[in-house]
């Protein structure tokens, strides 16, 4: 039996990743911060490691225990180009040289990166891997960065898988959630432009990640992770509304609103010193004019398949409506 170290292990995709590798009997160890929310893992039988991604000397003495190392810890929202570098790169770098240094005999590290990574498209195009990357937001630069750390530092002595999650979606995500919220209110953000994007189910990400510990094909390749199909801001809340039942209006958002948005967020987050949701440079991100990549390889490499919108979004509010997510002006 493989045992697999996973960071990022309390976070929405993490904590979906460890459920499915319980499930296929795997033995799993998460290296969580003393400060860690486990609300989603704390019940799972797991064994926990209490330490941080920047201590170089921690890491040495855990890293060499393991077979496969699962890297899904990172920062989504942050308030500068530092803070989004410092952990997305520099902590991902540690572990690469600890690996190195400590367990050169790793069978295979895994690395969570993000559609963000590559950047956005026009209309016309689906993203492919071997395209030239364009992010348009620290984040995906951060994202970019990793990847590059990693190819540079692991190719040749250590197998690795890279994957790039489009915007994921299920039970326990904060992010995706406004849409399902507005359902809930009975009511669809509409965009002016056309813009087109694609999804992908939480536990669709999982059962990728998984496939790729044993499967061959998988080494030393960047898989993207997405439902095939692409959505308008307009066909995500038709489906999510007809999926669940609920009749909802229009409710027409031009750019400008984005931009205002934009503004407040950054003020705001200026005096507060925190990272907001809708914050500047993910407003970014909404804005481009198409967010889709082609999956064919993943498919055919890996063996896997994406859930329908249909199906995942009616699971995925229900899941909101049992656990009161409806319920709470905000989400922590």
């Amino acid at each position: 039996m493989l045992k697999i170290l996973v960071t990022g292990a309390n976070g929405f995709v993490g904590s979906h990743i460890v459920e499915y590798l319980i499930e296929q009997k795997y033995k799993i160890v998460c290296l969580v911060r003393k400060t860690s929310n486990l609300k989603w893992i704390k019940n799972l039988p797991l064994q926990y490691l209490y330490g941080s991604l920047n201590n170089k000397k921690f890491l040495s003495t855990i890293v060499k225990d393991f077979d496969v190392i699962i890297h899904c810890a990172g920062v989504v929202r942050a308030t500068s180009k530092k803070e989004y570098f410092k952990v997305n790169v520099e902590n991902t770098k540690t572990l690469c040289n600890s690996v190195l240094e400590n367990n050169p005999a790793l069978k295979k590290f895994i690395f969570i990166s993000s559609q963000a990574a590559q950047g956005c498209s026009s209309l016309d195009s689906l993203r492919q891997v071997s395209d030239k990357e364009n992010p348009v937001s620290d984040y995906g630069r951060s994202k970019l960065a990793a990847e590059i750390e990693i190819k540079h530092m692991l190719n040749g002595k250590i197998l690795y898988t890279i994957f790039r999650p489009a915007a994921v979606y299920g039970p326990r995500d904060k992010d995706i959630f406004i849409f399902f919220n507005l359902v809930n209110k009975h009511l669809r953000p509409v965009t002016v432009k056309k813009r087109l994007l694609q999804l992908v189910y939480v536990k669709d990400v999982a059962n990728a990640v998984v496939k790729s510990i044993e499967n061959k094909n998988s080494n030393n390749n960047i898989y993207y992770l997405a439902n095939s199909k692409q959505y308008t801001w307009t066909g995500i809340g038709k489906v999510i509304s007809n999926s669940v039942g609920v009749k909802t209006i229009p409710i027409i958002i031009p750019d400008f609103v984005f931009h205002l948005i934009s503004f407040a967020s950054k003020m705001l987050s200026y005096i507060t010193k925190k990272s907001l949701v809708l914050n500047e440079q993910k407003i970014d991100e909404l804005l481009c004019d198409n967010w889709s990549c082609d999956t064919k390889q993943t498919e055919k490499d890996l063996k896997v398949s994406f859930t329908s919108l249909e199906v995942a979004s009616k699971i995925t509010y229900n899941w909101y409506l049992k656990n009161g997510f409806f319920n709470k002006l905000s989400i922590k």
